[in-house]
């Protein structure tokens, strides 16, 4: 006879949860304006869902707090690479249009 057993999952949380929404939204700001300038030919919500990435991908990676232990250094490097990561996933989808 076999027994049935419950094991406890641990379940890691995507996010560290500790960002404020202050901090996101700057993030996010600070993203998607530098692609506006850099890529102005490029419709809005490409630059929306590129930023949504990065800024998804930091906080998987990161604590609030570990911006400030970093380094300027190590996180340029981050969010070079993510970036990168980011216009890879991120599909290229035509603007609705009405009929």
């Amino acid at each position: 006879m076999g027994a049935c057993t419950q094991e406890s999952i641990v379940v890691r949380p995507k996010y560290s949860g500790d960002h404020t929404t202050n901090q996101i939204r700057g993030m996010w700001v600070i993203c998607y304006n530098t692609r506006i300038k850099e890529m102005p030919y490029f419709p809005p919500p490409i630059h929306m869902d590129h930023c949504d990435c990065v800024i998804d991908k930091s906080r998987e990676r990161y604590s609030s707090g570990d911006y400030e232990k970093i380094g300027t250094d190590n996180l340029t490097k981050f969010f070079t690479v993510t970036s990168i990561e980011c216009d890879n996933s991120t599909e290229v989808k035509p603007e609705p249009t009405s009929i």
